[in-house]
């Protein structure tokens, strides 16, 4: 008997790391149902019962994740951690587009990546000609993500 509320109480665990994500719920889910099995089979001699003891075990938690998983999406947003808001359009960082064109100095060596200085803000940049030391002067000429693509500005001898 002891076996089968160890059971209850890994299932139990384990839809709740659904619920608070973090892997330790559900750790501890697996262990007691672990625990079970092994107390099962501490407690019985049939090789047939532990088997099916151990189906019933495997089947009882592909059935509790399913549940959980078609569950989960009706769930309040604020103990859920499925996001069933629109993503379309998203994008996680830019360049600054008002530095398109502008020459700036670099801050830190472009190895090709590093910062630069353009009209007082720093900036990520990265090098189309190689590496660029500090202190010298560069030409944005396009934008990547959150990056700016700069080359060396040519001097006029």
């Amino acid at each position: 008997m002891i076996s089968f509320l160890l059971l209850a109480i890994g299932l139990l665990l384990i839809m709740l790391e659904f619920y608070l994500p973090g892997a330790v719920m559900g750790v501890l889910g697996g262990l007691f149902v672990l625990a079970s099995i092994i107390t099962f089979a501490s407690q019985t001699n049939s090789v047939v019962a532990i088997i099916i003891f151990i189906i019933f075990a495997t089947i009882s938690v592909a059935l509790l994740i399913k549940f959980t998983l078609k569950k989960i999406v009706s769930t309040k947003s604020d103990f859920s951690i499925y996001s069933n808001k629109d993503q379309e359009g998203y994008q996680a960082s830019s360049f600054d587009k008002t530095a398109l064109g502008k020459a700036g100095t670099v801050l830190s060596d472009l190895k090709p990546g590093g910062y630069i200085l353009v009209d007082g803000k720093q900036h990520q940049a990265i090098s189309i000609t190689g590496y660029i030391p500090k202190g010298e002067e560069v030409l944005v000429l396009t934008g990547q993500e959150e990056s700016l693509i700069v080359k060396k500005k040519e001097t006029k001898s």
